[in-house]
């Protein structure tokens, strides 16, 4: 299921200078102040989505630290993929390793189908005392209207102490379009936002657009 779901990284050398960027500009990640919260803000262009075969179908990956060995989160747009493969919708999914432990499902199980639709939203990790929050808020879509709020979310009990592992890279190199990448125009990372423990927020505005043509 895992090898499935996960994107093989398609652009390194492209990647691999954003790393670099990113790592210039991110300095609460390497120094001692402990980042406890991390958000990904996307958009995603859809050019001329397909009701009868559910395309585009887009899913995202982000992990609290640099491997996906260990817990790690999914997000689903236009279809479910686990237990089994749905229409339409989104889904959150909790992973394990190779091992899919939860999943919450959308309000909304409608499919894409607006040419030219712009999809936003946030996907926010959060430590706090031992426990890991995954969640996305803040979703704006013609297909869904609003979507994804403060509930919409799964939690695990963790040992890490910190976000400071965190790598744009898994997110960048593993999230993309499963299936019917010509019917995405772009899928954009448009900021990065962190929190350190003493409360001070950080924010990097840099849009970085992922490969989306896969067919």
């Amino acid at each position: 299921m895992k090898n499935s779901m996960l994107r093989t990284v398609k652009s390194v050398l492209q990647l691999g200078c954003w790393i670099v960027v990113l790592g210039n500009v991110l300095p609460a990640f390497g120094d001692d102040s402990d980042v406890i919260q991390i958000e990904e803000h996307w958009q995603l262009h859809v050019g001329g989505p397909d009701l009868g075969r559910t395309a585009p179908q887009v899913t995202m990956i982000m992990s609290p630290t640099n491997t996906l060995n260990g817990a790690f989160f999914a997000f689903t747009l236009n279809h479910w993929s686990y237990p089994e493969f749905e229409p339409g919708g989104y889904q959150l999914q909790l992973w394990q390793g190779e091992n899919c432990v939860d999943v919450k499902h959308g309000a909304h199980s409608n499919s894409f189908a607006n040419d030219g639709e712009t999809i936003t939203w946030v996907q926010r990790i959060t430590l706090n005392e031992g426990s890991l929050k995954f969640q996305v808020v803040d979703g704006q879509s013609e297909s869904w209207g609003s979507f994804g709020n403060e509930g919409f979310c799964l939690d695990i009990s963790s040992q890490l102490t910190r976000l400071n592992s965190y790598l744009p890279a898994i997110s960048l190199g593993q999230s993309g379009i499963g299936y019917a990448g010509n019917r995405v125009s772009s899928l954009t990372l448009t900021r990065l936002r962190w929190v350190t423990k003493d409360g001070v927020e950080h924010e990097m505005v840099a849009p970085i657009d992922i490969d989306t043509d896969l067919d």
